[in-house]
């Protein structure tokens, strides 16, 4: 027999997957709903709970389709349960039924956007953010992209941890990278500290950090701020990246596997890469543009010595 809290946990999940206007499960729910009789009862007491709890946390729709299902439905009696009219796009309390660490994910090429009390968050695509309701101040960065839009407060400044180092506000609007080649900083508006427990460097407006796994030492450079963030329009702008990054840079774009050939890795580029449209021909002129070689297969592409 499933243990209640387990019923229960499933109940907040169902609830705050329909949070997000991309959900289209309606089966998979419709199908855990009628499994059980008190799997119902939980989902109605947690939606009860979440009419009276506080909104601390908000799913920003991205541009995508629209749900499969309609938005609004109405479901049967379950095990006596009453009928209940449901709003696909509910309201955003549920944020606080969950554990104190919250974890948010996107796929390969997927973006979408969270709001805390305490920050607006971007994620690119293949990026795992947690955070912890108990204390909006934080966040984790495991692993993608994510810009930050944070809501300055001086004395409570807002912290993103990526490995062992950490990013803190000391003003609006900074993008943080946290991938196998390292971890990269840029920031848009105000100001950051990057580990202001030891190195402490301060990075400004179009000042970018660089953290690479193979350097012994941090590197500090200039960008354009209205680059800052523009993967959000499908575009990533470079000065001397090597290619690892940029191979790893567009994996999360595309939602493709993009690998370099190790005696490629670090060489620079330098450039703008728009790849939105369609991503056969995109990758038809992504050779010329890096001036490498491109081979495909079995889903994965590989940048390679030119032929």
């Amino acid at each position: 027999m499933t243990d209640r809290g387990d019923i229960r946990e499933a109940a907040i999940n169902w609830v705050m997957a329909q949070a997000d206007p991309a959900f289209a499960d309606w089966d998979g729910f419709l199908a855990w709903l009628e499994a059980d009789p008190a799997h119902a009862s939980a989902y109605d007491a947690v939606l009860a709970a979440a009419d009276a709890a506080e909104p601390a946390l908000r799913v920003v729709p991205a541009s995508e389709p629209a749900p499969a299902k309609p938005p609004i439905w109405r479901r049967q009696a379950v095990g006596g349960a009453l009928a209940a009219g449901l709003v696909a796009v509910i309201g955003f309390g549920y944020f606080n039924l969950r554990p104190a660490p919250v974890v948010f994910e996107t796929g390969p090429g997927e973006h979408r956007t969270i709001a805390l009390d305490t920050a607006t968050i971007a994620l690119n695509g293949d990026t795992r953010l947690v955070v912890d309701r108990h204390d909006p101040h934080h966040a984790t960065l495991d692993r993608g992209e994510a810009l930050f839009d944070v809501k300055h407060d001086e004395a409570h400044p807002f912290a993103v941890k990526v490995g062992d180092d950490e990013v803190q506000d000391v003003g609006t609007r900074f993008d943080v990278t946290h991938d196998h080649t390292g971890t990269r900083v840029a920031v848009a508006e105000g100001m950051v500290v990057y580990n202001p427990k030891a190195e402490a460097v301060r990075l400004g407006p179009g000042q970018t950090l660089d953290a690479a796994r193979s350097a012994a030492e941090l590197r500090v450079a200039t960008a354009a701020t209205s680059d800052i963030g523009s993967w959000r329009e499908d575009r990533l702008s470079y000065r001397q990246a090597p290619l690892s990054v940029v191979a790893a840079d567009l994996s999360r774009g595309l939602g493709l596997p993009i690998g370099v050939d190790d005696r490629i890795a670090e060489k620079p580029f330098t450039g703008v890469i728009a790849y939105g449209g369609d991503k056969a021909q995109f990758l038809g002129r992504l050779g010329p543009l890096l001036d490498v070689g491109v081979k495909q297969d079995q889903g994965r592409v590989t940048l390679t010595r030119r032929p």
